[in-house]
């Protein structure tokens, strides 16, 4: 009986593989260090960011819609607007929360995002929402960089007041106006919405939605790919996934009841009313490309070893 030898590529490919697959553990969760002072040196590394406000707007849902099922409606875009300001940090390495001093009183980090979601099932009472096949272009919540950012996250350092982003009356400065990277406010940011440390685009959707009366609740798992990282501020690199989970409801009144959100748009009237969410973001690391192109050719080489195998 013959048997196989693997080739040299084979071999390579082999050891290409095993390399790729002993790879997650080097890609847990990495440490993601913040410079309080935005001049490259990081005080503080965490992976878990919590939130002390945090509100979504959904336009476009139709509620009481029944979409698929015999006789429903077809699946339809919507879109979801949240704000949010992070108010603890977290090591899960020791874990402790590692809550940099001086966060949320000589300056704090926020995060706005806009994206289309696709209502593929609804009932009266439920609606379930994931990823359609693109984002239009009026979902870039920064376009000083390339593609259609769906999230950013900046740096503000305050001033004479606590600038919190939608939360009532001459809160909402500059988001999604000009270039925002650049910075907005007077010299040194002092009560502007910050300079731009951070966006990406959405890469992972999943969210449902369940009404009990005039109250809903909901859960949301919204993932997004690092396109642009101010390495000023922070130390990430690009290619990570950032995940935004969080649960929500349409209890009012609730402490944080912003008058519009950060672009100033409101709920349509009799629509949906702004969700009051708790909600917390992650970081995860992803192969390079490089590292999915060598795992592929691993696999291929596997494959055609054991077709070579079989054969013979």
């Amino acid at each position: 009986m013959k048997s196989y030898r693997a080739t040299l590529p084979g071999a390579l490919m082999a050891t290409a593989l095993a390399a790729a697959l002993a790879a997650p553990a080097a890609m847990a969760q990495p440490l993601v260090g913040l410079s309080s002072a935005g001049n490259g040196i990081y005080d503080t590394y965490a992976d878990l960011w919590t939130n002390v406000t945090d509100t979504g707007l959904a336009t476009g849902f139709i509620p009481g819609l029944t979409v698929g099922g015999p006789g429903g409606a077809a699946p339809y875009l919507t879109e979801l607007r949240t704000q949010m300001v992070v108010g603890t940090m977290t090591n899960s390495n020791i874990p402790a929360l590692v809550t940099p001093a001086g966060l949320n009183s000589t300056f704090e980090l926020s995060k706005i995002v806009r994206f289309q979601e696709l209502v593929d099932a609804q009932t009266p009472t439920t609606a379930h929402f994931t990823l359609p096949g693109s984002q239009s272009a009026a979902m870039d919540v920064d376009p000083a960089h390339a593609g259609v950012q769906n999230f950013a996250v900046f740096f503000d350092r305050l001033g004479t007041s606590k600038a919190v982003p939608g939360d009532g009356a001459g809160t909402v400065r500059c988001y999604g106006a000009g270039i925002t990277s650049a910075g907005c406010g007077a010299v040194g940011d002092p009560d502007g919405d910050g300079t731009l440390i951070m966006s990406g685009h959405l890469v992972f959707n999943d969210a449902s939605f369940t009404a009990s009366g005039g109250v809903g609740t909901g859960s949301f798992d919204s993932r997004f790919s690092l396109d642009y990282v101010n390495p000023l501020f922070l130390d990430v690199g690009t290619a990570s996934i950032f995940r935004d989970k969080f649960t929500g409801t349409t209890n009012v009144p609730s402490f944080f009841q912003p008058a519009t959100m950060w672009d100033g748009t409101a709920p349509d009237p009799g629509g949906v009313p702004f969700l009051k969410v708790d909600s917390s973001q992650s970081f995860a690391a992803v192969p390079e490309p490089a590292t999915l192109a060598l795992l592929g050719l691993g696999f291929a080489g596997l494959a055609l070893g054991q077709r070579r195998k079989q054969a013979s």
